[in-house]
């Protein structure tokens, strides 16, 4: 048996693309160019919020969108689209809080546990954050009420993740803080991004499709004749040609198929169709 293999051996599974059927014919392939899309458009939207309400200037340095993140979520908030998550590194909280409150950045930021404090911060800056988010990606429409829920008893299927990664201007140091959506809110974001669908036509299908938007081109029959003789024809001349044995059939110059003439009752029919093979 000869022919290329269809099982490959070997292959490192970070190499190979996972297909989720929900996802196969519809539109969330464009979600994580629409983010990055939105952030171009809108660069500052979330930094500026840290300057203005937290005095901490931070300028944008990536975006990466992830669909599986093992980083766990510190705040998530319910609304009537669907639910949003958030977190950010431990490092760029603790930087807001002091340059907001006052106080000398510590060496060691990453110890855990999170006190009050800043958990109250995290929800505050989530609350805020998301709101911004979202406008963006509805393009200045509301995402509704959020209601902040506890994340420990809510099991959520995240589709995509946006990692925003900063850098901060006191420090110079690189952190970043995290967006998460939801199915609900993939598929609002799919919705939108088809478009509105296109309206339903009543009447006969065999009608309609008598009417389609499509033009195919077909030479009957040919002749060679001089450019004399083609010039002096006028409409109402009779020319005795033979019709074509087998005549292609065209749609934008483009050949589709080949077929034969017959006539039935005054009608030219095409027949015995076959396909065009194009290099």
């Amino acid at each position: 048996m000869t022919g290329k293999s269809k099982v490959h051996h070997g292959v490192p599974a970070d190499s190979l693309i996972r297909l989720k059927p929900q996802k196969l014919g519809r539109h969330y392939h464009k979600i994580p160019q629409y983010i990055k899309e939105i952030s171009g458009k809108y660069p500052r939207i979330i930094s500026d919020y840290f300057l203005r309400h937290y005095r901490i200037n931070l300028e944008l340095y990536n975006l990466r969108i992830h669909e599986e993140l093992p980083r766990e979520l510190e705040c998530l908030f319910d609304s009537p689209l669907g639910k949003f998550g958030f977190a950010m590194d431990r490092a760029l909280l603790t930087e807001v809080i002091e340059c907001y409150y006052g106080g000398t950045l510590v060496a060691n930021r990453d110890t855990p546990p999170i006190s009050s404090s800043e958990q109250r911060m995290l929800d505050r800056l989530g609350l805020d954050v998301v709101d911004l988010f979202g406008r963006a990606l509805l393009m200045g429409e509301s995402v509704g009420r959020l209601q902040q829920i506890d994340p420990t008893y809510e099991e959520v299927q995240w589709e995509y993740v946006a990692e925003f990664s900063y850098v901060s201007h006191l420090t110079g140091e690189r952190s970043s803080l995290y967006l998460y959506l939801d199915n609900p809110l993939a598929d609002e974001l799919t919705r939108r991004l088809a478009g509105p669908p296109p309206p339903r036509v009543s009447g006969n299908p065999v009608e309609h499709i008598k009417h389609l938007p499509l033009r195919l081109d077909c030479v009957v029959a040919a002749a060679r004749m001089p450019l004399s003789q083609v010039l002096g024809l006028e409409p109402g001349d009779v020319l005795t040609i033979r019709p074509l044995d087998r005549v292609e059939v065209r749609v934008n110059q483009q050949k589709l198929f080949r077929g034969a003439i017959f006539e039935d009752d005054g009608t030219l029919f095409l027949s015995s169709l076959e396909s065009v093979k194009n290099p």
